[in-house]
């Protein structure tokens, strides 16, 4: 059945709302934006969805994820970064399948609640990969997928697994995974990052994107050691060494950025490589500031993630852009930085999926993924400072009433629709109960 949202009002990039509109949706994607009455649509048989005025978004892109790590937060705070490293690589070694389940659920539906459509969910080596997608894709989430392959122990000149298995798991994850449940599992061809991985390795993982036409996503110069033993095992600065092996360009996303000169940003801006900004994360491990400030003037396509609850404690994507927008202004020391348009539009930028023509903007053709916000709470008095409240004093938690993915309403009245919060609480809380014992 097709979809009639009535009585919306969208929500512009630049701040400024389109009132009284209706949107047709049908077979998954905004067919028509029109203004009542029109009485040929509503004598049809439409699911109607009547906003009363509320504020239309596009649905964010949760970028960067691991939310099978939900189960560690608050269990691995305050401690050193090594010790945090260990602990999360043993995760399929503590928890049961049951309990990596609940964990990804839980974070799932916060993702989910707080406005994210879509999540790049990448996982370890050991974690069920039916388990973790079975999770997400319950919920009515679209999934980007990657398993994270290495070869190397993260930070050390270890060998510690086969190049050549690494990039055969890497390709069968593909073939398992890439365009099922009717293409809203999407995949990355992932690796660890640098400080986990092999010349061979890294250049296999891009020959792989290029033969399939499907993207690259790891983590880049996050921690200041880690990013010095890259640069000594590689004899090179760390972009500079992807750059060198062909994983750069518009495919490709990293994830943190942090310890990177001007050479690098220049190469990053030359390739057209997307970043993805999870400062929450970094802040919390001491990973340091990326300087997403510098990457936005010289114009590098900039996301958002909001990385696993083990290190970020969330999963509440406007909470991490808000974050991130203050935290450049300081860095910067320049107040129009990271100013609400731009942040708005990064929040809906995809890294992986996305079928929008213009991030930030709703049109007809494109996915009917997008955000029912409640107009009457007190953040939205003023109607032109509704986009800079959005960004600057909003959490997704307080002002998002119904999220719709693919022309379904997922989240109404703030409650799932395709599965019970409550019932998964509750199992969610036995479980950890009975496993806790082994991560404390």
């Amino acid at each position: 059945m097709s979809l009639l949202v009535k009585n919306a009002r969208i929500l512009n990039p630049d701040g400024k709302l389109s009132d009284g509109k209706n949107i047709l949706v049908e077979r998954g994607k905004i067919k028509r934006f029109f203004e009542l009455p029109d009485e040929t649509e509503l004598n049809k048989d439409h699911h109607i969805l009547d906003c009363k005025g509320d504020f239309v978004v596009p649905g964010f892109m949760n970028c960067h994820t691991h939310l099978f790590q939900c189960f560690g937060r608050g269990l691995m705070d305050d401690i050193e970064l090594a010790k945090w490293l260990e602990i999360i690589w043993k995760f399929p070694e503590l928890f049961s399948e049951e309990a990596i389940y609940y964990s990804t659920l839980i974070g799932a539906i916060e993702t989910l609640k707080t406005g994210s459509v879509s999540v790049a969910e990448i996982i370890i080596p050991g974690i069920s990969e039916d388990v973790v997608a079975e999770a997400i894709t319950s919920t009515g989430l679209r999934l980007v997928y990657g398993k994270m392959a290495n070869d190397y122990m993260e930070g050390s000149n270890t060998p510690v697994r086969s190049t050549e298995k690494s990039l055969q798991e890497a390709e069968d994850f593909y073939h398992k995974w890439h365009g099922k449940n009717n293409g809203r599992i999407t995949t990355k061809f992932t690796f660890m990052g640098l400080p986990a991985a092999s010349k061979e390795l890294v250049k296999g993982i891009g020959e792989l994107s290029r033969k399939y036409g499907v993207g690259i996503h790891t983590h880049a110069a996050e921690g200041k050691t880690a990013t010095m033993k890259v640069r000594e095992r590689f004899g090179m600065k760390e972009i500079r060494a992807l750059e060198s092996f062909d994983v750069l360009g518009e495919a490709t996303q990293l994830a943190d950025v942090i310890w990177i000169d001007n050479e690098e940003i220049e190469i990053l801006k030359k390739t057209g490589t997307t970043v993805i900004h999870c400062p929450l994360t970094n802040c919390k491990l001491t990973d340091g500031l990326s300087p997403m400030y510098k990457f936005q003037k010289t114009g590098i396509n900039i996301a958002f993630g909001t990385d696993g609850a083990a290190s970020s404690s969330n999963h509440d994507l406007l909470l991490e852009a808000r974050t991130g927008a203050m935290l450049q202004k300081v860095a910067s020391m320049d107040s129009t930085s990271f100013d609400a348009p731009s942040v708005f539009r990064m929040l809906c930028r995809g890294a992986g999926y996305s079928g929008f023509k213009n991030p930030g903007e709703l049109n007809e053709g494109d996915p009917a993924d997008f955000l029912v916000l409640d107009s009457s709470d007190s953040r939205f008095l003023a109607e032109e400072s509704v986009l800079n409240n959005l960004i600057y004093a909003s959490t997704g938690k307080e002002i998002i009433k119904d999220v719709i993915i693919s022309g379904e309403v997922v989240v109404k009245n703030r409650e799932t629709t395709l599965i019970s919060e409550e019932e998964t609480v509750l199992k969610a809380k036995e479980i950890l109960e009975k496993e806790k014992h082994k991560l404390l």
